[in-house]
């Protein structure tokens, strides 16, 4: 939070008052307490707002939701610990090297939206973004976690040569989809 709440104009014990909200629930004896699934708005999409920034620390995380989509930047952070400790080996590097590159495509939109001319490269990018999207981030996805990784090998391997990932060798010797090498 880059201010505190008063100084925007909120009572001083927002956070203590939003929590004791939240924690209300579901309180179970000698066993803790169920924290409320709440909706917040974020005006103008700050995450700085003391309303949505308290509630997301209370609730211990939350998934950005941004024109029918989550967004992968800020969503599940708490999940992010267990990655590779419970899950398959390439998890960790295939996410690092996904959001990566998902950062790189939004950097050609703004240069698409600004009238520069696109790059073989960007091209790339822009066909990867917009997989990433349709089969990851859309809110009618289900897929399990397995089901994830291998659709972000598999959109990797329509997008990219292997090289052009980052990702280390003898996880794509292991993973990369056999009928796009």
């Amino acid at each position: 939070m880059e201010q505190v709440p008063s100084n925007r104009g909120y009572p001083g014990d927002l956070y203590s008052q939003l929590a004791s909200r939240y924690e209300k629930a579901v309180d179970f004896e000698d066993a803790g307490s169920v924290t409320v699934l709440s909706v917040t708005t974020m005006p103008g999409n700050d995450v700085t707002h003391p309303v949505p920034d308290n509630t997301g620390y209370i609730t211990e995380g939350q998934y950005y939701l941004n024109n029918g989509r989550i967004e992968p930047f800020g969503s599940l952070s708490r999940l992010k610990q267990y990655v590779n400790k419970k899950t398959r080996d390439d998890h960790r590097p295939l996410m690092d090297a996904m959001v990566q590159l998902y950062a790189f495509y939004q950097d050609v939109l703004e240069k698409k939206a600004m009238g520069f001319r696109m790059t073989h490269w960007d091209n790339k990018l822009l066909k990867y973004g917009a997989l990433f999207e349709r089969n990851l981030m859309d809110l009618s996805v289900n897929i399990t976690l397995e089901e994830a990784l291998d659709t972000g090998w598999r959109i990797l391997s329509e997008c990219f040569i292997p090289e052009e990932t980052g990702i280390r060798t003898e996880l794509i010797k292991k993973f990369w989809p056999e009928n796009k090498q």
